[in-house]
């Protein structure tokens, strides 16, 4: 009985030993702009992660006040410096991601609009309102105050706007027809069938879009590896719209 006892005993141990071992996911904090390419990533690439969205604001306070996160991604580096300045970033995990541009979106059916002074975009709203994301708080936002600011513009269009939480609810504002007009990322418009670009500021009127990705001081071993299967994904963030990066640019991801 002792022997078949050992025997079962020893069948279970190599039972156990065979069975795969089903790590916890990689958690991925993004900036909501990379929902489209983002998920198709971890698809494609068959990643053990999953991402959660929002605005790169709302997610870096969220991860300084203990949010388990193991890879942040934000649309502003901004927002990953006050978050290494909380001490919650591992140690030179930092990199650029991707990149992307600044557009003004309209109705699929809506034709080119030529802006050269304020009354110009004032006009095309026909008495409704500018969808933008909050010009202190969400990437996009910032990056459109910047480009009023640079032409002088943005105390006549204060006024005019609609901030949003994030620049996909911008995007949604356009898409629904609830206003006509709403600056977003090029890659928003690639991933929103129901708007197209209108308008696009020159590259020289706001500071380059970069997307600073990141360990966390609290990362599961299997992040960098997760992060590093993203940083090879170049082509499909560039089929989502996004901008690749210059090989000799200094913090560019590997």
């Amino acid at each position: 009985m002792r022997i078949l006892r050992n025997i079962i005993s020893l069948g279970l141990g190599v039972v156990a030993l065979a069975l795969p071992l089903h790590a916890d996911p990689v958690t991925i904090f993004a900036a909501s702009s990379l929902k489209t390419a983002l998920d198709t990533v971890i698809i494609d690439q068959n990643l053990n992660a999953i991402a959660v969205y929002g605005g790169s604001a709302a997610l870096a306070r969220q991860v300084s006040q203990g949010a388990r996160a193991d890879i942040v991604i934000f649309a502003h580096p901004d927002w990953m410096d006050w978050l290494d300045e909380q001490g919650a970033l591992g140690s030179t995990s930092r990199c650029n991601l991707t990149g992307n541009r600044l557009v003004l979106a309209g109705a699929s059916d809506a034709g080119d609009l030529s802006v050269e002074q304020p009354n110009d975009l004032i006009d095309a709203l026909v008495g409704g309102r500018l969808a933008v994301g909050h010009l202190k708080s969400v990437p996009a936002g910032q990056y459109t105050a910047a480009f009023l600011d640079h032409h002088g513009w943005l105390d006549a269009l204060i006024p005019h706007l609609a901030e949003t939480s994030n620049v996909r609810l911008a995007m949604a504002l356009v898409a629904r027809g609830e206003v006509s007009l709403g600056f977003v990322y090029a890659s928003d418009v690639i991933a929103e069938k129901r708007v197209r670009t209108v308008f696009t500021p020159s590259s020289e009127t706001y500071p380059a879009i970069r997307y600073p990705a990141a360990l966390t001081s609290e990362a599961k071993v299997d992040a960098a590896g997760v992060l590093r299967k993203l940083s090879a994904s170049v082509e499909n963030f560039e089929n989502n719209g996004f901008m690749a990066l210059p090989a000799t640019e200094t913090g560019r991801c590997p």
